[in-house]
């Protein structure tokens, strides 16, 4: 039997992951697993271009088990497949801090930075004097107590009064990853496992048979316009992201039910610092990275979110756009998302200089205020996050008296923000709902398609 998810984000191939991983296809089943995306380019929307921090406690009840499942996979997950290294798995500390500290010149900018490069290079002096007592005379100091020493104090990367900023959550409960890397990888171990990985390729339609159940399956190629026949499918998964609705309402024109699915446009841009770009290049021995968020940002309308990752580059967000529709490089305002484009046209909107430079401006001139002078730009993105009006993601089987009585649909989308931290987690408890009708890994009674 054939499951067809649509989607090659990082949800759809985290259903992949786990379904190819799952004890039935341990045990042999002769069960096929086809992933497709009309996209050309893959991780071209959100799970390429997000922040990467994840959270295991900051969910309501709804998710909460979910998150904590999640938290925990990758955490295995990176252990395993040493994520450290292949997608920049790190703990990380997350902090709240109040005004920008501004300062008159870029003069004063660059001598507290030159102040802070000096500090970091005696700290380095130290803690490898430090290290070599340890190894030496006392053991070798344990991650553990490497962790709980960074505790005390934020990074020095960023320009913040400290007395208006405290920690509000530990490596414990926070880290950060590469999201586009953890794809590239979810991706290599899917097709090793047998999964087809099928793009630019459309869902046209469905056939189902006398139980309502489905049959068969019509999948275009977007390059050739050649469709194809798949036999034998059984379960149908949309993992679509923002574009969800779109396939639902392409499938279903009659159904008497629409996933409540709309994007949310994300801006963000990833900056080199010189304070944070120290860290790496001249070996720290810190582990863990550091995300803020700023509780107040002067006269601006929105709240900064900055977010260290293991290579030393530091990622802005918090500059927010509601319905932003990618086809038009506008503001939707239908209530359900339902465009039938694919995410390579975000690109040509994103690239649109007229309509995006100011937002991107805003992002750049809050980072020199927080980050210094001297930073220079990596890359800059527009991240489309799909958001349901609860804020919950839609998780489980669609009810067959939804769809004209057909059985075997799923919907797994509308993760908004949280999507990397909830992708491993929606993944293994996807799986088993599709392979055993039940799941046992968390609870999502709530999230389920109403």
């Amino acid at each position: 039997m054939t499951t067809i998810i649509v989607g090659s984000g990082i949800i759809g191939l985290s259903i992949a992951f786990y379904l190819a991983t799952s004890p039935s296809a341990s045990a042999g089943s002769t069960t096929r697993i086809i992933v497709i995306d009309s996209s050309q380019h893959l991780f071209a929307s959100a799970s390429g271009r997000a922040a990467g921090f994840l959270n295991r406690s900051w969910f309501d009840r709804p998710s909460a088990s979910l998150a904590e499942l999640s938290f925990v996979l990758h955490e295995e997950l990176a252990e395993i497949y040493d994520g450290k290294k292949r997608w920049g798995y790190r703990p990380s500390r997350a902090w709240s801090a109040g005004k920008r500290r501004r300062h008159d010149t870029d003069k004063q900018y660059r001598e507290l930075t030159e102040e802070r490069l000096r500090k970091q290079q005696r700290e380095r002096s130290d803690e490898a004097v430090v290290d070599r007592l340890h190894s030496h005379h006392l053991g070798a100091k344990s991650d553990e107590e490497k962790v709980s020493s960074e505790q005390a104090e934020p990074p020095d990367w960023i320009f913040c009064e400290e007395e208006t900023t405290f920690l509000i959550a530990g490596p414990d409960e926070c880290a950060q990853i590469n999201p586009y890397q953890l794809c590239e990888f979810l991706l290599e171990q899917c097709i090793s496992k047998g999964v087809e990985v099928l793009y630019p390729y459309r869902l046209d339609s469905l056939t189902t048979n006398q139980d309502g159940g489905i049959a068969n399956a019509v999948l275009r190629d977007l390059q050739t316009q050649v469709d194809h026949t798949i036999t034998n499918v059984k379960n149908v998964v949309l993992a679509a992201g923002v574009w969800t609705g779109g396939v639902f309402a392409s499938l279903f024109p009659e159904a008497n039910y629409m996933p409540a699915i709309s994007p949310l446009a994300g801006y963000s841009m990833t900056f080199a610092s010189p304070l944070s770009q120290s860290h790496t290049e001249q070996g720290s021995a810190k582990k863990t990275r550091d995300a803020f968020f700023i509780r107040s940002s002067g006269s601006d309308a929105w709240l900064p979110e900055l977010f260290s990752r293991s290579n030393g580059e530091i990622y802005i967000a918090g500059l927010n756009e509601q319905g932003f529709d990618p086809a038009l490089g506008t503001m939707a305002t239908s209530s359900h998302f339902e465009w039938h484009g694919t995410a390579d046209e975000i690109e040509l909107a994103s690239s649109d200089e007229d309509s995006h430079t100011n937002n991107f401006n805003v992002l750049q001139s809050v980072a020199k205020e927080l980050l210094g002078p001297d930073i220079s730009v990596i890359r800059k993105s527009v991240c489309l996050r799909p958001v349901t009006p609860g804020g919950e993601p839609i998780i489980g089987q669609v009810p067959p008296r939804y769809v004209n009585g057909t059985n075997g649909v799923y919907i797994c989308a509308g993760h908004g923000p949280w999507g990397i931290t909830l992708s491993l987690g929606s993944g293994k408890v996807m799986a088993e709902l599709v392979t055993d009708g039940k799941v046992r890994s968390a609870d999502i009674s709530q999230l389920a398609v109403a």
